[in-house]
């Protein structure tokens, strides 16, 4: 035993008088590898031209692992970037410690065991999650929410369906592990259903009652009015109203773009109808007004049009603009309730579902109280047309809208909502005189 000591610590001295300076600077210490290439003895330079040639080979595609086509990605796209600077100074550092014992401790390591340094690569983890997020784009397999329909009176429950997405999270975090180990030759792709379904089962299992529905009609064949009530209508479509929640008709449908899909269709401005995008999208408010007035919902916000409008009765529209005009009801509830829109015929029917214990006993609205608004009449001066122009006004009006509720439990409620449709002036325009025609002489 006594022999073996002393041949460890005259192996020791005589790896220190070899040559081990204390400057990081030397060559490599004997029995460094990477990725099991020996680096033993190399100079600086030599360690670098190796490292350099050893990225090269490493540096090939990278087979993306798939549940269906396996496909490949460069270095670049995964945002993979080697790091030869960093593992350089950590070789050449090895077995140069200013610290004599941790000195000799590691040469001697390395002699007998061996020293793996692992390809010194690191990750550009915004660029490899774009790349993931935009590739699991094209490999999710999307699933669907639970839904309701009304078929024939009754509430059809149609079950949810789940989908599969790529875990960007952990799939991340697998490219990481492979990246600090410098293997990445392959991606496995981690695969979830978890959040592939919003609205599950559970949600609309117990809403079987249609707590009221209301319906107005249009014209089809102003085929871009008809074109926007599709598009609002379908964006409400579907959506679950939890207890005490507010729905917000412009959180629902959004901003009236042409981007959107919306077309050119007239909107009521200062009174008058002009050229907009997104008009008809008020027919859809106001439908959604009257099915939560029958239905019990808490109006929160609620504003008349300027004047009223052709398909429904004064004091039951509710007009919007986004950014600056909303409609929102709360569901005052103890259970959600869901929104369903159906278009068929030149008619839109929105339909307000939930519990049979929710559905009122009844509901009476009416409107009244209707005070005229006087208009005046105004003379302007317009040099740039001949004779005269009359734009007919008229007077305002204001009425008050009255909602009694008896819900199921036996509670009566009443509400009042003000409509203020403004006034139109008589407006005179005075232009320049018309010429005269002069009789000829005889």
């Amino acid at each position: 035993m006594k022999r073996v000591h002393k041949f460890i610590i005259l192996s020791l001295i005589s790896i220190t008088i070899s040559g081990c300076g204390y400057v990081p600077t030397g060559s490599v210490t004997q029995g460094i590898r990477v990725d099991d290439i020996d680096l033993s003895g190399k100079s600086k330079a030599e360690l670098h031209i190796a490292l350099e040639q050893l990225g090269k080979e490493k540096n090939k595609p990278v087979t993306i692992v798939t549940d269906k086509t396996n496909t490949q990605a460069t270095w670049k796209d995964l945002g993979i970037l080697e790091n030869i600077s960093e593992l350089e100074q950590d070789i050449l550092s090895y077995g140069y410690e200013d610290d004599a014992l941790t000195l000799l401790s590691n040469r001697f390591k390395a002699l007998v065991y061996g020293k793996q340094f692992p390809y010194a690569l690191k990750l550009d983890e915004v660029q490899a999650q774009a790349f993931l997020t935009e590739f699991a784009k094209t490999m999710d397999t999307p699933g669907h929410d639970a839904y309701l329909s009304v078929e024939n009176g009754q509430v059809v429950l149609h079950p949810a369906k789940n989908g599969k997405r790529i875990d960007i999270a952990a799939t991340m975090k697998a490219l990481k592990e492979s990246v600090a180990t410098g293997n990445i030759n392959t991606l496995s792709l981690v695969y979830t259903t978890e959040n592939t379904v919003k609205v599950t089962d559970a949600d609309l299992k117990s809403l079987t009652t249609v707590l009221a529905s209301y319906t107005t009609s249009f014209d089809p064949s102003n085929t871009n009015r008809t074109n926007n009530i599709e598009i609002a209508a379908n964006k409400m479509n579907g959506t679950l109203v939890k207890p005490g929640q507010n729905f917000s008709f412009n959180e629902v449908v959004g901003e009236r773009t042409a981007e959107a899909g919306f077309d050119d269709a007239p909107v009521m401005i200062d009174g008058k109808l002009v050229p907009g995008i997104g008009g008809g999208i008020c027919q859809v408010s106001s439908t959604l007004f009257n099915a939560a007035l029958l239905s019990g919902m808490e109006i929160v916000e609620r504003n008349p049009h300027f004047e009223p409008v052709g398909y429904i009765a004064a004091g039951r529209d509710a007009t919007v603009a986004y950014g600056y005009l909303d409609f929102i009801f709360k569901n005052p509830y103890n259970q959600s309730v869901y929104v369903i829109t159906s278009i068929f015929g030149g008619e839109v029917t929105i339909y307000i579902i939930g519990v049979g214990s929710d559905k009122p006993k009844s509901v009476d609205i009416s409107v009244g109280g209707e005070k005229e608004i006087p208009h005046s009449t105004e003379t302007r001066t317009d040099m740039t047309i001949e004779g005269g122009q009359v734009i007919e006004g008229h007077p305002g009006l204001t009425m008050v809208t009255t909602r009694h509720i008896v819900y199921g439990n036996g509670v009566t409620s009443t509400d009042t909502y003000e409509s203020l449709y403004d006034p139109v002036n008589t407006i005179i325009i005075k232009g320049k005189p018309k010429p005269t025609t002069k009789s000829p002489t005889v």
